[in-house]
């Protein structure tokens, strides 16, 4: 990714980020989805696949996630919650092309499984009605995982990436869950911008690899 491009999304990333520990504003949810929009923009100007729209719908999803997040409404966890999800979904549809298991180490399999238990059992008793989505949306964010350390590419960027993105997943449950964070809008946003930075930025590196930019 061009270095000018990857300068302007740190800057809108961390411009949000900076506004997360004053007042809230009213239109912050458009300030918060901006650098998401322009991940978009760039996968649409620099990545030439034969699914891209997946890729690019599940950006676009993200990016209305975190503006239902952010909107004072009704039911707007479970929207955000739903429209990630779906982000996640198509995340894992587009690279299950390239997907190969062995790829995948068995200490990678182990750890991941001993998470997703520990956070299950940390979660499920705090969630109360919200046990079904929560635990739907563990299903589809461990899809998505599967498929990016699964990725026939020589990159590390969509691993890291998805690891992030469990990463900001975490702590955000854990904060609105179990116990508040110090500064957690600074470590979940952070690790969530990061997260779809490297996505993106792997996707394009990868689609470089099989030549089909």
């Amino acid at each position: 990714m061009h270095r000018i491009i990857t300068i302007i999304y740190g800057l809108l990333a961390l411009s949000y980020i900076a506004t997360t520990l004053t007042t809230a504003y009213s239109w912050s949810f458009v300030h918060k989805a901006l650098p998401i929009l322009l991940l978009a923009l760039v996968v649409w100007q620099r990545c030439c696949l034969s699914k891209k729209w997946l890729l690019l719908a599940g950006i676009l999803s993200s990016a209305g996630g975190d503006m239902l997040l952010a909107l004072s409404i009704r039911n707007s966890f479970i929207l955000g919650l739903a429209a990630f999800a779906l982000a996640h979904i198509l995340y894992a549809v587009f690279l299950l092309q390239w997907l190969n298991l062995k790829r995948i180490t068995a200490l990678f399999a182990c750890l991941f499984v001993v998470y997703l238990i520990g956070m299950m059992f940390l979660l499920i008793p705090a969630v109360g009605n919200l046990r079904v989505p929560v635990i739907g949306y563990f299903v589809v964010i461990s899809a998505m995982v599967i498929t990016a350390m699964g990725a026939q590419t020589q990159s590390t960027s969509i691993r890291f990436g998805a690891l992030l993105f469990v990463a900001s997943d975490s702590l955000l449950a854990i904060n609105a869950f179990i116990t508040p964070l110090p500064i957690q809008s600074v470590l979940v946003m952070g690790t969530y911008y990061a997260a779809q930075y490297f996505i993106a930025l792997g996707c394009i590196q990868l689609a470089k690899e099989h030549d089909i930019t």
